[in-house]
């Protein structure tokens, strides 16, 4: 039988999750990021050294060589979720939505750079915007039930 308590209790190890998951994934877009800046730039020279530097820097920039950032980051979302909501309450099924979201946004950005094997800079600028706005959220759900509040 499932009970549902009133109120949400601060776990320490869900919170640091949370902190991880956030670096792990800003890292590893941040990273496509300059990636796709550095082939723009190096595309514009036209030296042979400029295009054995656009070469890895595709190859460092593709899907494939990236797969292993995506399988770690959704583990680490499927670890946040399982964690963050291991103790049903009220706000569980708020909770429960924005982690979905989050898993639904990261799902996304994968596809997308599977079917166009580099990502475009202001595209992973703006996906990174997103991610960190929905982190945010959760990141402000911890720190009210660590504060002894009840989140909103």
């Amino acid at each position: 039988m499932l009970f549902l308590s009133c109120a949400p209790t601060y776990d320490s190890i869900a919170d640091q999750l949370l902190v991880d998951t956030q670096k792990q994934a800003d890292d590893g877009l941040l990273k496509l990021e300059t990636l796709s800046e550095r082939i723009d730039s190096l595309q514009k020279g036209s030296t042979r050294n400029d295009r054995k530097a656009v070469v890895e820097a595709k190859r460092q920039a593709s899907y494939a060589s990236n797969t292993d950032f995506y399988n770690s980051l959704e583990s680490s979302l499927t670890t946040l979720d399982t964690r963050m909501t291991a103790m049903p309450d009220l706000s569980t099924p708020k909770l429960k939505n924005a982690l979905s979201a989050l898993e639904r946004n990261v799902s996304d950005i994968r596809d997308i750079h599977a079917s166009e094997s580099i990502l475009r800079a202001n595209y992973l600028k703006e996906a990174r915007q997103i991610l960190d706005e929905q982190f945010k959220a959760l990141m402000v759900y911890e720190l009210t039930i660590k504060g002894g509040s009840k989140p909103q």
